[in-house]
């Protein structure tokens, strides 16, 4: 099941109810504040914490400056522009066999962080 939410930072009941596999999350310059303040709620929430997020994002500074550390949180990124067949191909790897690997990419074309993370029995991303 796929489901578009917007969620507001300072809400994340949604999230907890939906209980999705993975979040996509459109991490724009401009809006920095309100992408960053929800990832920061949705990882310090003991019912969202656990819940790996794709991060969509032309910020390579970021990347390379925490991208690291956020992958211990289970956030990847996939860096904008991207094809529809590398947002697919990072999906498939990120709900692949629930290994977890620090070491390999997600699609050379974007430069990204690639991170296998644990399936559920039901797939949904957000």
């Amino acid at each position: 099941m796929v489901s578009t939410q917007l969620f507001l930072n300072s809400d994340l009941r949604d999230v907890s109810r939906i209980k999705p596999d993975l979040i996509i999350l459109d991490y724009y310059v401009g809006r920095e504040g309100v992408g960053w303040e929800f990832l920061q709620l949705l990882k310090m929430e003991d019912s969202t914490a656990k819940i790996p997020v794709l991060l969509c994002t032309t910020a390579i500074k970021l990347v390379q400056e925490i991208g690291a550390y956020l992958a211990t949180k289970q956030v990847m990124f996939l860096r904008k522009p991207f094809e529809s067949h590398d947002l697919v191909t990072s999906v498939q790897l990120i709900m692949g066999d629930g290994l977890i690997s620090h070491a390999t990419n997600l699609p050379e074309s974007n430069g990204s962080a690639k991170k296998k993370v644990k399936n559920s029995q039901k797939n949904n991303v957000v």
